[in-house]
């Protein structure tokens, strides 16, 4: 697949994208933001269940509601997926800038998000393409739940509850193999 085929399928992709959830998360996000630096309070556990509700929102934006009809085609799922996840995150990247900028204090930084983003979307990866969105959605949200509940055990399981905060970059580095591995599903 060359640019000018992407180039096209911008276009109508762009428009197939549900923007609501990404709009009403980021909002949301901002105006929390705002009233933790108003009220020079610390970055609590709202704060981290929206950077995974944020990640949520980005591998959602994977559901296509065209895949059926799409498949025939000769682009593969990758790059039409690939696809959808550079449009949404053009809008989600500066919105999360926007929502650290807000924030009191070092706030969340991007890679955390990042590797619940890149988790989710290799969850997606392996699923069957009837419930691979809804359910990897939620991969993020579970993640990020269990280590606010959780993350107080200690031990391995507490450790591994907190990789996606204190280890991203080694999430995002063992997400990404698994979804090329995965991409000829």
């Amino acid at each position: 697949m060359n640019a000018t085929t992407l180039r096209q399928a911008a276009y109508p992709t762009t428009r197939a994208i549900a923007w609501t959830p990404l709009v009403a998360v980021g909002t949301l996000l901002v105006a929390l933001g705002g009233a933790l630096r108003l009220l020079d309070s610390r970055t609590g556990p709202a704060l981290v269940l929206g950077a995974a509700a944020m990640a949520a929102v980005l591998v959602f934006s994977l559901r296509d509601p065209a895949a059926p009809l799409l498949a025939a085609t000769p682009t593969p799922l990758i790059v039409r997926r690939g696809l959808r996840l550079a449009l949404v995150g053009a809008v989600a990247l500066p919105l999360w800038l926007l929502v650290a900028e807000a924030l009191p204090g070092e706030g969340l930084a991007l890679a955390p998000g990042l590797a619940l983003a890149a988790t989710g979307v290799a969850v997606a990866t392996w699923l069957p393409v009837d419930r691979d969105t809804s359910v990897a959605a939620a991969v993020p949200l579970l993640w990020a739940s269990a280590a606010q509940l959780l993350g107080a055990v200690g031990g391995v399981t507490g450790d591994a509850l907190a990789w996606w905060r204190t280890d991203p970059w080694w999430v995002v580095a063992a997400a990404v193999p698994l979804v090329v591995l995965g991409r000829h599903r």
